[in-house]
């Protein structure tokens, strides 16, 4: 072969070599690319998708207000007593919105306030409903009171609530007294006889001191009304519900009774008071029993007392909480030597009221 030819066909063999070499690169800049745009594809696409779920701070919403003041009365039970309106929250896009409007006594910083759900952007109230709420709140009666209100809002269990202005009113609510039943055993489960508890505020808790007298089973149920429609029964030692079981005592004796409709609890503790002195049958070494009256409050018996000696009150046949008189006749207190004298010998009836500690002597 000439040099001439062979330099042609070298000059050949590398054109046909750089030729596969660029169709390789070619095909490797083309898939390069195909993957680089699919990659900016599925990237892009996340991002659409994380705009979808990703919620911006918000604006929270702005509470006001009927009136900074309020004094409530029983007189005036249904009448319109305070409104409560806010603007809607905006979360920077259209969402289903959840409002939920908080309570709770001033310093509390909302630790366990009163919710009240709504989808609406406002809140109404009569006396009678807002007064129940701050009872619920366990605020004094006939006295002002601070309370603190904010809307919580929120679209979603996963995104976290923003919370509006806060707004505080001045309030004085009043007392409400309510009750509710203990038929039992004791007296024949007949909730139109039975003994009640009473909640001196209608603020959800109930106590009483019921007598259960031996011989019985010692159970019972607590009614709301004065018949069996509702009727809350054992669930655990603790709590209760309206599918339980009785309720019981362990043994015969008074014990006072406390039901929680808030938390569905409830709770038994012997309390007996008792008359003691050498005015009384037993002497000074053994105690006479008063029973207890729901709807007074108060501890009573006729026992018959010889004159001119004395008497005191006793708890649980115990000297540890023990009551006389020496300061201001008819009045309770635990001053020393406070024995209280019995005038002429005769039946009396014997009323002690341990919520206002006082106490009468009446001969009969």
């Amino acid at each position: 072969m000439g040099r001439g030819k062979y330099i042609l066909t070298r000059i050949k063999d590398i054109n046909q070599f750089k030729h596969k070499i660029l169709k390789k690169m070619k095909t490797l800049l083309t898939r390069f690319l195909l993957v680089t745009g699919l990659s900016l594809f599925l990237l892009s696409s996340c991002k659409k998708d994380d705009n979808l779920i990703q919620a911006t701070s918000g604006t929270p919403a702005v509470l006001t207000a009927s009136t900074p003041n309020l004094v409530l009365t029983k007189n005036i039970a249904t009448n319109a007593a305070i409104n409560f309106n806010w603007s809607n929250a905006n979360y920077g896009y259209n969402a289903a919105i959840t409002n939920v409007l908080q309570i709770d006594v001033k310093g509390n910083n909302f630790s366990k306030p009163k919710e009240i759900a709504t989808t609406t952007a406002y809140k109404n109230y009569n006396v009678i409903d807002f007064n129940s709420i701050l009872l619920g709140l366990g605020l004094p009666t006939g006295v002002n009171s601070i309370i603190e209100t904010r809307v919580k809002s929120s679209i979603s269990s996963n995104i976290a609530p923003i919370y509006s202005n806060v707004v505080s009113v001045t309030v004085n609510p009043y007392a409400l007294t309510s009750f509710v039943y203990v038929p039992g055993d004791y007296q024949g489960w007949s909730p139109s006889t039975a003994d009640s508890l009473i909640s001196a505020t209608s603020n959800g808790i109930y106590t009483g001191v019921i007598n259960y007298p031996a011989g019985g089973s010692f159970q019972f149920k607590v009614t709301p009304a004065k018949n069996w429609n509702i009727a809350y029964g054992y669930a655990s030692a603790t709590t209760i519900s309206t599918s339980g079981g009785n309720l019981y005592v362990p043994n015969a004796g008074s014990f006072q009774v406390t039901i929680d409709l808030n938390a569905n609890t409830w709770s038994t503790t012997p309390l007996l008071w008792s008359v003691i002195g050498d005015a009384t049958p037993g002497g000074w070494g053994s105690d006479t029993d008063l029973k207890y009256n729901n709807g007074t409050q108060t501890w009573s018996a006729v026992v018959p007392l010889i004159g001119g000696k004395a008497i005191k009150f006793r708890k649980n046949h115990d000297w540890g909480t023990n009551y006389g008189s020496v300061t201001t006749p008819g009045t309770l207190d635990q001053a020393n030597n406070n024995n209280i004298a019995v005038g002429a010998t005769g039946n009396y009836l014997i009323t002690i009221d341990l919520v206002h500690l006082t106490y009468t002597l009446v001969k009969q």
